[in-house]
């Protein structure tokens, strides 16, 4: 009982806990923002009695909050019994009690702490929201039923559901020993359960662990079944991370000589395999192999599996409207619109280009190896290798953009290549606008989807290329720090260089906002790299081939910049490999 005590405290009392309910409370301020600014900012400051406890009830249904209930509820004590091990503090407690005692506080740590953050968080919103909103209710002339009672049982909802993604993300971080899957996995699962209902199996609403939340579908006994369903899934998560943990701290040596038995041959053993071979290698051989070098770092990287499953989830959101939409007009899309009609726009050529600087948050590579490696060929020819690994690398990681769009909304698609009633809804009736999708009518006229798509992938290939190439240049020249922050600057300089931001900076009438769209449409790489800001014979935007000129120069220049800057590297190796 001791050993529990100890897990909840530190579990409840830690600034994680604190940190996570905090977030609940801003997200559920933020998801109401628009109606309190209403409230207080309108002719009308006056609502009914019981506004504040309504507004509340469709704040915990809303998309901000639906989005953060897996991240937040993993941020408390998720990542405990990772920690336990890898720092040592293992070893010197269980002497001291026994594993039953020291697993079952860590899962009840984790799942009460996970649940209970997300459940503060609301209450505390429904204090603020009683504070700020009472004096300006006024009493009606007819019954308003209170609603705290279906906000309690919303919030005992969020608790189990807080608590299962706490679970999953302590069960797959112990069972991979990884510290990332602890914060990420339950997202990641999370969004996997939406997809496959919401793309694949729509009438399964049981599998969407939204519905839990929000109630939708059709719930027996009133939604009370949602509650027992999710706290069948508690049950059964619990059994499973007590059955794993057990049987991985009482069996702990035979897992090391398991894994001795298995392990791959380290870089040195590869290297001498390799002196022993007759012949000298040439720079074309040193370069592959500097480059396959990197490849091969991958291997049981999270970072890296982490990076390609969270671009899979942002497809999915960034396609779901262009989806959402052909689905409400039950007509069919050819198999690359989803790709045109998401990446075409500007926003999400960012938001997926921004996820290069978690893959590459470490080049160059600096493992064990590279010693091995450096003492066998020039300084140049290493840094060949690595430009080879970056271009490859992300030609591969927007081949898997490419076609995890595509692959998301397959099972409403044909393959012809020509435009789907939907994108001629889109394009010619004004729904894209509508629904901020930007099917252009010159993009319907001027192309087709197999010539459109390819030219959107080249464009993205080129930007992103050119973006990790920045950051190379300016971690080799100022630091780790500085190339991070070249790449955020980089985007975020795309981003603020938009039309919009022209015509309220320099006070521009709607007549000159054309030429303020032609300004931001050279200036700017994110627009250079959007479809529909190229000319296509009737204006004064840069034309595709111009486009690709452009960053061909660019990258030239970086790479030339990355050579030069190798030369005065100053290497800092850590002694072993990373992971």
């Amino acid at each position: 009982m001791r050993t529990i005590c100890t897990d909840l405290k530190r579990a409840i009392f830690g600034k994680p806990f604190l940190l996570a309910a905090g977030a609940m409370t801003l997200c559920l301020l933020f998801a109401v923002f628009s109606n309190l600014y209403d409230v207080f900012f309108s002719d009308y400051p006056y609502r009914e009695m019981g506004y504040h406890e309504t507004l509340l009830l469709g704040a915990m249904g809303g998309d901000v909050i639906l989005l953060v209930t897996p991240i937040l509820a993993a941020i408390p004590y998720t990542s405990a019994f990772v920690d336990d091990e890898k720092s040592g503090y293992l070893k010197s407690f269980l002497p001291r009690t026994s594993v039953t005692r020291y697993v079952l506080g860590k899962e009840i740590g984790c799942a009460v702490s996970g649940g209970l953050a997300l459940v503060v968080g609301i209450f505390t919103a429904y204090g603020l929201f009683a504070l700020l909103l009472l004096p300006r209710e006024t009493l009606v002339d007819y019954y308003v039923e209170p609603q705290f009672g279906a906000i309690a049982f919303r919030a005992l909802l969020f608790f189990l559901q807080g608590a299962c993604w706490a679970l999953v993300g302590m069960l797959l971080s112990g069972m991979s020993h990884n510290i990332y899957l602890a914060y990420a996995a339950p997202f990641i699962l999370y969004y996997v359960l939406i997809i496959l209902q919401e793309r694949y199996f729509r009438n399964a609403f049981m599998l969407n662990p939204k519905n839990y939340l929000t109630l939708q579908g059709a719930w027996p006994l009133g939604g009370r079944s949602a509650f027992f369903m999710t706290a069948v899934v508690f049950a059964i998560l619990l059994l499973g991370f007590y059955a794993f943990a057990e049987r991985k701290l009482r069996g702990g040596e035979s897992e090391h000589r398991f894994r001795q038995l298995f392990r791959p041959r380290s870089v040195e053993k590869r290297l001498e395999r390799k002196k022993r071979r007759p012949g000298r290698a040439g720079a074309v051989q040193k370069v592959l192999s500097v480059c396959g070098y990197n490849f091969r770092m991958w291997r049981n990287n999270m970072r890296v599996l982490l990076t390609f499953a969270l671009a899979f989830i942002l497809c999915f959101l960034l396609s779901d409207k262009a989806a959402s939409f052909a689905y409400d007009m039950n007509t069919a899309m050819q198999a690359f619109e989803p790709f045109v009609w998401t990446f075409g726009d500007a926003n999400s050529v960012l938001l997926i280009s921004l996820l290069l600087v978690l893959l590459f948050a470490d080049i160059p590579f600096l493992g064990a190896g590279v010693p091995y490696y450096l003492v066998r060929m020039k300084r140049s020819v290493w840094a060949w290798g690595q430009l080879l690994y970056i271009a490859a690398a992300t030609a591969i990681y927007m081949t898997f953009i490419f076609a995890a769009t595509s692959l998301i909304c397959m099972q409403n698609s044909f393959i012809g290549n020509m435009w789907s009633e939907t994108a001629a809804i889109l394009g010619y009736s004004g729904a894209g606008r509508a629904v901020a999708l930007p099917a252009l009518v010159k993009t319907l006229e001027m192309s087709r989807p197999y010539q459109c798509a390819f030219l959107i992938f080249l464009l993205m290939l080129a930007y992103t290329l050119t973006l990790v190439l920045l950051m190379l240049y300016f971690k080799l020249k100022f630091g780790k720090g500085a190339g991070v922050a070249a790449a955020f600057g980089f985007s975020l300089y795309g981003f603020l260089l938009n039309p919009e931001l022209f015509k309220k900076l320099l006070r521009l009438p709607d007549e000159l906002m054309y030429k303020a769209n032609v300004l931001t449409g050279w200036l700017s790489p994110l627009n250079h790299a959007t479809y529909h800001m190229h000319n296509f014979g009737y204006d004064l935007l840069p034309r595709l081939w111009q486009t690709f000129l452009l960053f061909a120069a660019l990258i030239a220049l970086l790479m030339l910049l990355i050579l030069r800057a190798i030369r005065k590297y100053n290497f800092m190796f850590l002694g072993t490999e990373q992971s």
